[in-house]
């Protein structure tokens, strides 16, 4: 498995040519894929029982395709990059009207520098934009991080990497609904939406280097940097959506209602149920959206999931592991496909954070301990089954930072150093050591949503295997497990949530592991990681940045501020064929954070 270049590809386009779609910038020349195999644009199937194998398409021309080149063929199961010839030509081959419905999960609200969860994603990617966008579609390697211009029309970067000019696409308008009454963007809202995340919240660190907004006019914003930031269009493509001058000026509505320029409206929120979205007629991309409707709808009950897909109840699925995978596909034959592919890493994550506040963590030794006593090889068996676990490295367990940046291939536990290996005996040596005993244990109440079914029936029992170590776990809602995590308003041991896709190095870790970082949920202070994290986003000598990225993981996995456990990298994505234009990201599906693509999905039904 070939090593990418920065999570595979990371290439921005500076062309302004849009895809015949109006999707974008293509991206594609060049992208090496992981583990996928076959050349960019290459339709590949593996035959399932009863599947016959699909040829590869031709190009999408200017006249619809025939119907027997509009889907893909039920039943199959894909790799790589494989766009059916309709989906080559969206304008001309698209449908309009129609409700897709997907599983989601309950949001707080709708702030995105409140909390950086797909559950207030979601609604997010459906009714805003941002600067720069990630490129998803039928079209997109699933297993690369490219971006492409989203508000911004063009740009131009100075030769020292320190001042960004954005030109903004001319004729944008915000929803038709209050506060902004249709009204066009103009380069005042991108300036006080910066300035926004300039201030407290949980984005400050993506725009902490950014001196000076200038607005020379209505479509043009130029922002200057302290220090050379050659990411800065990937940072910002990350989280940052761009919100009215109207919403800046009152965060409470902000919070309760999700108004932008995106191709969706938001027309209602229930808590506990979901989210409503209705066509936007004023969309700016030409001729989108296609869908009518969108419905966001709680589902958390896995087995209900599958139901729902099976009966074409919700248009989406990801397969825990491929044994499940082949069994949905074959419950619904009729219309299920499904995509193989290497999750792209940036900063999904798994496993629990210790409040760092807590002079009961600050003992390195019981950090440690705690780590030791997890049997990850087992873990990832059972959570994933044989064969995705050795897929996935036997047990490696993802911290935030990516592996593919800095392994050749899919790395194994035994990289992770020796806190990172099933050692009861030492866990229990080391709980002694720090004034435990079995008599006196250090009794610990672990807050959980996340993972809920694998802490009950591994964490937790192998915990308890210490004898030093008494662990018990409360489950909380999402909702109220992502206000805990991104207030730091918790006292113990909390359950990571799955972070925020990062498109650059920088984002998983300065926020993360700066003692000001935004995202320091546990509150580390360490002055040597405070220098190794400033060092590297300051670098711009690619050797050098590497160096100091294997130096920053290297003690994230020494110091154990936060305790990781087995994730699967495979994901198997699973959608109905009738479905177009839509394909599962390594960062993410309907359900979290490839929500965007919305825009220019069709239902061929």
């Amino acid at each position: 498995m070939p090593k990418g270049n920065y999570w595979t590809s990371r290439r921005v386009s500076r062309r302004t040519a849009l895809r015949g779609a109006g999707l974008g910038l293509l991206g594609l020349t060049g992208a090496a894929l992981i583990g996928c195999g076959g050349d960019d644009g290459a339709l590949q199937a593996t035959s399932t029982p009863g599947a016959g194998a699909t040829a590869a398409p031709v190009l999408g021309g200017a006249t619809p395709v025939p119907a027997d080149q509009v889907r893909l063929q039920a039943g199959q199961t894909y790799s790589g990059i494989f766009p059916t010839p309709a989906e080559m030509n969206p304008l001309v081959n698209g449908k309009y009207g129609g409700t897709l419905k997907f599983r989601n999960l309950d949001s707080p609200h709708m702030d995105f520098n409140r909390i950086l969860s797909c559950t207030v994603g979601t609604p997010n990617d459906l009714t805003k934009n941002k600067l720069f966008r990630l490129v998803v579609g039928a079209q997109a390697d699933p297993s690369a991080i490219e971006i492409e211009p989203d508000l911004v029309e063009s740009y131009e970067i100075s030769a020292d990497l320190m001042q960004y000019t954005l030109h903004l696409r001319k004729g944008v308008k915000f929803h038709n609904v209050a506060p902004t009454f249709g009204r066009e963007l103009d380069s005042e809202d991108i300036k006080l939406s910066i300035q926004r995340y300039q201030g407290p919240g949980v984005q400050k660190d993506v725009f902490a280097d950014v001196t000076r907004i200038d607005t020379p006019d209505a479509h043009t914003v130029v922002i200057t940097l302290g220090q050379p930031m050659g990411e800065f269009p990937h940072m910002v493509a990350s989280w940052s959506y761009m919100d009215a001058r109207e919403m800046v000026a009152d965060l409470d509505f902000l919070g309760q209602h999700a108004v932008g320029t995106g191709p969706f409206i938001h027309e209602s929120w229930t808590p506990k149920e979901g989210h409503e979205f209705v066509r936007n007629p004023d969309y700016f991309e030409e001729g989108l959206p296609f869908l009518d409707r969108v419905s966001a709808r709680v589902m958390e009950d896995t087995s209900a999931i599958q139901s729902a897909f099976i009966t074409d109840n919700v248009h989406e699925y990801t397969a825990a592991n491929v044994d499940v995978a082949n069994q949905i596909l074959g419950g619904a034959r009729d219309s299920a496909v499904l995509l193989n592919h290497l999750r792209v890493q940036g900063a999904n994550t798994g496993g629990f954070h210790f409040q760092m506040k807590n002079p009961v963590w600050q003992d390195e030794r019981v950090r440690r301990a705690f780590s030791m006593a997890i049997d990850r090889k087992e873990w990832a068996i059972a959570q994933n089954g044989a064969e995705d676990a050795a897929q996935s490295g036997n047990g490696y367990s993802t911290g935030p930072m990516p592996w593919s940046v800095l392994h050749a291939e899919v790395p194994d536990l035994s990289t992770q150093g020796p806190y990172y290996q099933y050692n009861p005996a030492e866990s229990a040596k080391m709980m002694e050591a720090a004034g435990y005993s079995e008599s006196n244990p250090l009794s610990t109440e672990m807050a959980v949503w996340y993972k809920r079914v694998e802490w009950g029936e591994i964490m937790i029992p192998m915990l308890n295997q210490i004898p030093q170590i008494k662990a018990t776990f409360r489950q909380v809602d999402n909702p109220t497990a992502v206000t805990m995590l991104n207030t730091r308003n918790w006292t113990d041991i909390l359950n990571i949530t799955w972070g925020p896709p990062a498109y650059s190095v920088d984002q998983v870790l300065y926020p993360w592991y700066h003692s000001t970082g935004g995202l320091n949920h546990n509150n580390v202070n360490d002055p040597t990681m405070d220098q190794l994290v400033s060092a590297q986003r300051a670098e711009a000598d690619p050797a050098r940045k590497l160096e100091l990225w294997s130096q920053a993981e290297a003690r994230i996995f020494d110091q154990m501020w936060d305790v990781f456990t087995p994730e699967n990298f495979v994901r198997r994505g699973m959608w109905h064929n009738y479905v177009m234009n839509y394909r599962p990201h390594g960062l993410g599906g309907l359900t979290c954070y490839a929500t965007a693509q919305l825009r220019s999905v069709w239902l061929d039904n």
